[in-house]
């Protein structure tokens, strides 16, 4: 099996990303990296290519996520059988994920999988979530309805969305996507992915398997990245309609 990871990041911890990074390489299959940076500088080049088996792809400016990813995945040298999208604040073990890819590798009707998504204590991050409406949406941004779906442990369930830390497609799915919407430059590019996935099959989580992400729902704490996500809905529903 080949596989193929894109990290996009802006300003990263060393020590946070150097866990995805390690994650990722610790991974016994024929592997590709690519981070792109979309920081104001290149300070993290020299750590970046400190790695085996990563490129470093400095953008210039601040792509956005999904543009980002894209970017990333035009740039890789090897044609993988699955490609993950991870954010830099994502760990894993060796095992876990391992284990997660020759499951997925099995099924033959999915075109999105992603495993349970802990947070750094070891309790579940409820990601999944219904499709988002406009009503919806201003709940949740109100704190009058999460619109979380509870999801069981040690099972795999067809799923409408979830948020996008770690996402796996089979690379041809990806491929066949053209990646992200690059309309949105952060926020909503994961719905709107999930959205078109399943048109190739069906988009799953398996909580027999777990990643860790350090998640502090930033958009709920700054005027500029709650700006972004409210015009990423608009284009979502306007998109959608």
């Amino acid at each position: 099996m080949k596989i193929s990871a894109t990290i996009v990041i802006y300003n990263e911890n060393k020590e946070v990303l150097k866990k995805a990074i390690e994650s990722f390489l610790s991974l016994n299959f024929k592997k590709e990296l690519v981070i792109v940076d979309n920081s104001p500088s290149n300070y993290l080049e020299d750590f970046c290519k400190s790695f085996k088996d990563v490129k470093y792809i400095y953008s210039g400016k601040n792509l956005g996520f999904g543009k980002g990813h894209n970017l990333g995945f035009k740039s890789l040298s090897i044609i993988s059988d699955y490609h993950l999208v991870i954010n830099p604040d994502i760990w894993f073990e060796k095992k876990e994920i391992k284990a997660f890819l020759l499951w997925l590798d099995n099924q033959k009707d999915i075109s999105l999988a992603i495993p349970k998504i802990l947070n750094e204590d070891g309790t579940t991050q409820k990601v999944v979530r219904n499709i988002p409406t406009p009503i919806s949406l201003i709940k949740r941004k109100l704190g009058l309805d999460l619109d979380e779906i509870e999801i069981q442990d040690k099972s795999i369930t067809e799923i409408p969305f979830a948020h996008g830390s770690f996402l796996v497609f089979p690379s041809y799915v990806f491929k066949k996507l053209n990646g992200f919407d690059e309309r949105f430059f952060m926020y909503m590019e994961d719905v709107d992915i999930f959205v078109r996935a399943k048109k190739y099959g069906k988009t799953i989580i398996n909580t027999n398997y777990s990643v860790y992400h350090k998640w502090n729902r930033a958009s709920s704490k700054n005027f500029k990245l709650l700006y972004h996500h409210i015009i990423s809905a608009i284009k979502f529903f306007i998109k959608n309609k």
